[in-house]
């Protein structure tokens, strides 16, 4: 039996009342609004250099609907990785039809984004919907590794700051001792998986 985590956390809410003519000055807005996730894959976008790294992508393409280029409710914080990949692919002709015979791709700033994809235990992604998903599956590549590597990473990461806030008031010395061989273990974890996203600074 598969345990099935939700791709993600947090429903995206859009939150900016602004508007603006050009779609970049949108961006921290649309970060805040993912949560600094991106809204396809759900990466942590601090383990790639931020806002600055991240992109906004149009999820009806401005190339094939120029007059949603600066449309605030179009715009999906995205990692350049899923940017990239998506481009300005579309299944049809109409703004409106994200998918047409199962091809094309579902608006992840929809609750139910979560009913087409899932993480296993170890933060592997899956389509649970094989039919409506599975282009969008593919197409994205959610089934590389580092989707799961950069989970993992997000969640030492959250692991280790609320050990490090108990240790901070912990006045039990064997408490303590533990406490600190446990964030001692996750933090030559944590080093692993960060070795395979950046690699050797040293």
């Amino acid at each position: 039996m598969i345990f099935k985590n939700p791709i993600r956390l947090k429903t995206p809410v859009r939150n900016c009342s602004k508007t603006y003519s050009n779609y970049r000055s949108y961006k921290n807005y649309l970060a805040e609004d993912f949560n600094n996730r991106c809204g396809y894959c759900d990466s942590y976008d601090g383990w790639l250099g931020g806002t600055k790294i991240y992109h906004i992508d149009h999820f009806a393409p401005k190339s094939k609907f120029p007059h949603l280029e600066n449309t605030y409710e179009n715009l999906i914080y995205s990692c350049p990785f899923c940017n990239l990949t998506k481009s300005d692919d579309w299944p049809s002709e109409s703004e409106e039809v994200s998918i047409l015979n199962n091809i094309g791709y579902i608006n992840p700033i929809l609750e139910e984004y979560n009913t087409y994809f899932y993480r296993d235990s170890r933060g592997n992604i899956f389509c649970e919907d094989k039919e409506t998903g599975h282009y969008m599956y593919n197409k994205l590549k959610f089934y590389l590794e580092r989707h799961r590597v950069l989970w993992n990473l997000t969640k030492l990461m959250q692991v280790k700051k609320k050990i490090k806030v108990k240790l901070d008031i912990c006045k039990d010395k064997a408490e303590y001792e533990d406490l600190l061989k446990l964030y001692g273990e996750l933090s030559l974890e944590f080093d692993e998986f960060l070795f395979y996203i950046v690699g050797d600074v040293s």
